[in-house]
């Protein structure tokens, strides 16, 4: 119950991140294939612009060939905001950074929730060899049970012809006498 309740979970996030990412990517222009060039060689040496930053994020965001590089991603974001806080890219530099850290954040609990499913299956084995042991150990006991009723009821069998017997050797004595 509590994996398809991670699953719809997860799926909400992947729908808001996906939902984001397709309005964020319709008003962007195209990524660079790699990353831009933070500073330029020449007779005027100039720090990247905030579009420069900007795209280096959304480079270490990663694609299909290659995977995303969260930290770096974030620290690019975070960049564009305190270097260039009037920059129009501010905005989507802060929803990127929110959708990092629950990423990361999802990551981090989709572990945990992994751990306690590995340790609760762990249990569950545990306690279905616990559960065979004590069927066995209930059929010894039932077993036994079974054997001491009919030693009980050979008892009483026994004890009902001790009696008998008794009884007739009375009377042979009273005839006897």
């Amino acid at each position: 119950m509590s994996d398809r309740k991670m699953l719809k979970r997860y799926h909400r996030y992947l729908a808001c991140l996906i939902i984001v990412m397709v309005t964020a990517c319709s008003s962007l222009p195209s990524p660079p294939a790699t990353p831009p060039k933070t500073g330029e060689k020449g007779w005027f040496n100039r720090g990247p612009s905030d579009v420069d930053v900007f795209y280096q994020g959304v480079y270490y965001l990663g694609d299909k060939d290659r995977t995303a590089e969260y930290d770096k991603a974030k620290a690019a974001f975070g960049e564009v905001l305190t270097k260039y806080p009037k920059s129009k890219w501010r905005g989507l530099s802060e929803t990127f950074i929110r959708l990092i850290e629950t990423e990361q954040l999802f990551e981090e609990q989709s572990r945990t929730d992994v751990q306690v499913i590995e340790s609760l299956k762990e249990d569950k084995a545990k306690l279905i060899k616990d559960n065979e042991q004590l069927r066995k150990e209930n059929r010894k006991l039932l077993e036994e049970t079974a054997k001491l009723l009919q030693e009980s009821e050979q008892l009483k069998k026994d004890i009902q012809l001790l009696k008998s017997l008794e009884v007739q050797l009375e009377k042979r004595e009273k005839m006897l006498r």
